[in-house]
């Protein structure tokens, strides 16, 4: 639950150079309005409504909520707007207001004493202080914000809906207690945190905004389709739609072929880049074999010539090979003949191979080289010609690949060619081909394919909203049973009936006109009648007589007020709707708002509540004159503050100079004044 709220309570309204309240000997309109109820009685027409009216704009200024609507529960702008022309107090007196005429409000908010002064001809400011220090607002709704702020409330829209509509009871107020979802506003204003209160209202009004986008968008969707039937369309307007049709699926079908192209050209380009890394590779192995197979012909001589290093050596082993009938190891030949000529030629300092002379061998050159090594490199040379056989097996694979899709690729090719021409050949017999056609049915289904979308946003934001709303339930735990008996108290008090309070998680409501419904906590009422001794629910304002539909629901600002307060300081302004009560009806609503703003104790609670001079019980009952017995007590001295009569204060009406009225009004305000 949200920290405590201040509301403001009036402490005195001056009013100067205004010709509806020139007030006594014409100084002036000075009220001051002390704890308890203070009634402001004339007749019709006097200024009743219009002075409570002057109450609530010196509060709220020219301002107004930007899209107003009596139901409070269904307003997605939040928003406060100045009005360009407020001349609803210059348009009641006929002269015209300069800088002079102007009102004062001083009233308490949170332990501050504040005063605004405004110019009665469009309620702007003139100056304001806090606590005696001057605040200087950029803007009218500014000094809203900063009210709302020292209140304790989120924004100042919720100050103008708490001030105007639960602190004021005026004509044109919203019944509250008959509406859930006015209900679950105020108790967003008042008690959810800021967290949910804020997501509460940001998700309301993507709902709002999201649902009108649709309706609006799905009825120009309906004319689009209206316009489709035969009735409604020419020739001309028939052959464009079958020739934009022609082209649509012309459109469509290059599209596809288009896409299958292009996948193709990509898979041809990645298989000629493989068919270049294999070449790359090939060659590679080639080069490197090569290499390898000459470093493996230089160990093989190496080897030889680490065996036999001396000219002797390679003699015999040459001589062994006629010895063993093996034959010569260069040519093969197995005649004996030759033993005499390489012997003698080895003597003679020569090779036995070629006839060069040859000098003494030097065996100490001779590199030195393992058998090992010679089988490393053979390996390294396997391994080689296994890498290139691979290699070609990968090579004929892609190649036989590649000339596969190369046949598909230049297929495609031509198939998209033929197809954008046709396209191109449609869109050539269209008026203004330079645009790109689109048919009204290719219109309408992409229309129909947007508002499918809108329609999964708002489901989603709907579903949101229900989210925090069952969390927000969880919290009215802290207040919810004692708004329940307080309301129950109240109701039975005004009714005389026997009244229970009921609260339900589960009622209904609609956040806008296409999505489904949510449920959102709210109190009802089950009474009894004269008809129905036992309790019954009444959930509508039409279950009730009009007077129980009123006190009912000022019965539940009461109770919210209560709350609000910590039954500390509040304020209640009210105009009574006395012309629909009985005189035992008077007494006891009299009694209960009496009963809220007591004027003895620490409570500092205010009620103003307007009244006519009727010849009723009412305004001797909310002074607190009447006796048990039915006698009415005058009002002493000390309390003349609590009644302000306005035909002292304004201007002598048509009625009040016919002697037969002034008499019957002046007989009717001797029973409970003083002749002061």
């Amino acid at each position: 639950m949200r920290t405590r709220i201040n509301l403001p309570v009036i402490e005195q309204l001056t009013v100067n150079n205004y010709s509806l309240y020139p007030g006594i000997d014409h100084t002036g309109l000075d009220l001051s309005f002390t704890d308890g109820v203070t009634v402001i009685a004339g007749i019709n027409g006097i200024g009743k409504t219009t002075l409570l009216t002057l109450l609530s704009r010196m509060l709220l200024g020219p301002t107004d909520p930007e899209k107003a609507m009596r139901n409070i529960g269904r307003v997605s702008q939040r928003k406060l707007v100045n009005l360009d022309r407020f001349d609803f107090f210059a348009s009641r007196v006929p002269e015209v207001l300069d800088e002079e005429s102007t009102a004062t409000l001083r009233f308490q908010l949170g332990g501050e004493e504040i005063t605004v002064t405004r110019h009665m001809r469009n309620m702007t400011l003139k100056n304001v202080t806090i606590s005696g220090t001057p605040f200087s607002p950029e803007t009218e709704i500014a000094l809203i914000e900063e009210l709302a702020r020292r209140a304790g409330l989120l924004s100042g829209y919720d100050f103008h809906v708490v001030i105007r509509h639960l602190q004021f009871f005026n004509e044109d107020r919203p019944h509250l207690l008959w509406d859930p979802g006015s209900q679950f506003e105020l108790y967003k204003i008042l008690f959810f945190d800021e967290s949910i209160a804020s997501s509460l209202n940001t998700t309301f009004a993507k709902i709002q905004s999201i649902d009108t986008d649709y309706r609006n968008r799905r009825h120009q969707l309906n004319k689009r389709r209206d316009s489709l039937s035969p009735s409604s369309r020419s020739p001309a307007t028939i052959e464009l739609e079958t020739l934009d049709k022609m082209i649509e699926a012309a459109r469509q079908s290059y599209q596809k072929v288009n896409e299958d192209f292009l996948r193709k050209r990509d898979q041809f380009d990645a298989l000629q880049k493989t068919m270049r890394s294999l070449d790359t590779q090939a060659e590679d192995a080639q080069i490197e074999l090569a290499e390898l197979e000459q470093q493996l012909t230089q160990q093989d001589a190496m080897f030889i010539l680490q065996a036999l290093p001396t000219l002797g050596d390679k003699e015999r082993f040459l001589m062994q090979g006629f010895s063993t009938g093996c034959g010569c190891f260069v040519c093969g030949s197995k005649s004996k003949n030759h033993i005499g000529n390489i012997s003698e030629k080895t003597r003679s300092g020569h090779c036995f191979v070629c006839d060069a002379p040859v000098s003494s061998p030097d065996t100490e050159n001779v590199t030195p080289i393992s058998a090992r090594a010679v089988q490393t490199t053979e390996a390294q040379i396997d391994a080689l010609l296994t890498s290139v056989v691979n290699i070609d097996a990968q090579r004929t694979a892609t190649e036989q690949e590649l000339a596969r899709l190369t046949a598909e690729f230049r297929q495609a090719a031509n198939e998209r060619a033929n197809l954008l021409q046709n396209l191109d050949a449609l869109n050539a017999q269209r008026p203004n081909s330079t645009v790109e056609p689109f048919s009204l049915q290719g219109e309408i289904e992409r229309e129909e394919e947007a508002l499918r979308l809108l329609a999964e946003e708002l489901k989603a934001q709907t579903a949101s909203y229900r989210k925090t709303i069952e969390e927000a339930q969880t919290r009215m735990d802290e207040f919810r049973e004692d708004l329940r008996r307080r309301l129950t108290d109240y109701a039975t008090a005004f009714l005389q009936e026997q009244v229970s309070v009921s609260f339900n998680n589960e009622t209904p409501f609609k956040p806008a006109t296409g999505v489904g419904e949510v449920h959102i906590p709210s109190f009802t009422i089950n009474m009894t009648s004269s008809t129905h001794r036992v309790a019954h629910e009444r959930r509508t304002s039409n279950s009730v007589s009009e007077s129980q539909k009123e006190f009912l629901d000022l019965a539940f600002r009461m109770s919210l007020l209560d709350i609000v307060s910590h039954e500390g300081a509040t304020m209640l302004v009210i105009e009574t709707p006395e012309a629909s009560l009985d005189s035992w009806f008077m007494r006891r609503a009299a009694e209960l708002m009496r009963r809220f703003a007591p004027e003895a104790g620490n409570h500092r609670r205010k009620l103003i509540a307007t009244s006519n001079i009727n010849g009723t019980v009412m305004i001797p009952a909310l002074l607190g004159l009447i006796n048990e017995n039915g006698s009415i007590n005058k009002l002493p001295l000390e309390r003349k503050d609590h009644l302000v009569n306005l035909l002292k204060l304004t201007p002598q009406s048509a009625t009040l100079r016919e002697d037969k009225a002034s008499l019957l009004l002046d007989e009717e305000l001797g029973k409970y004044l003083h002749a002061w």
